[in-house]
């Protein structure tokens, strides 16, 4: 038996916030636009952490809900977990990939529809800006989408790793 839609999104979103756990003080000591307040790292782990109980809530009330309540739920979690500038930018990276993943019902995630998702997701984030800038955690979804897309294939990057339980969301 296959594991659930939302087993599925909890993987994926548990997967995204472990890494972002474990990264969290390197990120804080990273930020100084617009200011170096240090807390990058934290609002952005407070958001997907948000994000990640808001699935474990949806999951208790609703069992097995459809994709695209799943999605919709993500998108408002993040939003809504929202903590500071980083994490209003990563609610809209993560509403821009959950729409593109959800597009095509029945599709396997696969490294295509991963630099779609991920094409989207850095659109969403550039205009959710005013003034974007550079340098930013901008610059790097943009250079992730444009990573994923001059590789088409999974290669030894430990992409295919996260590639491969992404390609389970589906």
């Amino acid at each position: 038996m296959s594991d659930s839609s939302i087993v599925r999104f909890r993987q994926v979103v548990g997967v995204a916030l472990a890494h972002l756990e474990a990264r969290r003080q390197e990120i804080n000591d990273l930020n100084v636009f617009p200011v170096a307040d240090g807390d990058t790292g934290d609002n952005m782990a407070l958001t997907m952490r948000h994000v990640l109980d808001e699935l474990d809530e949806l999951e208790r009330a609703n069992g097995d809900p459809p994709r695209t309540e799943i999605v919709r739920e993500v998108a408002r979690a993040a939003l809504m977990g929202a903590r500071g500038n980083s994490g209003v930018i990563l609610s809209q990276i993560v509403r821009g990939a959950a729409e593109n993943v959800v597009t095509p019902p029945g599709q396997l995630i696969d490294p295509a529809l991963i630099e779609a998702a991920l094409t989207h997701a850095a659109d969403r984030a550039y205009n959710s800006v005013p003034e974007p800038a550079e340098g930013t955690m901008l610059t790097v979804i943009r250079a992730m989408a444009d990573a994923v897309a001059e590789r088409p294939g999974v290669d030894d990057t430990g992409l295919g790793e996260h590639l491969e339980l992404l390609g389970r969301v589906s």
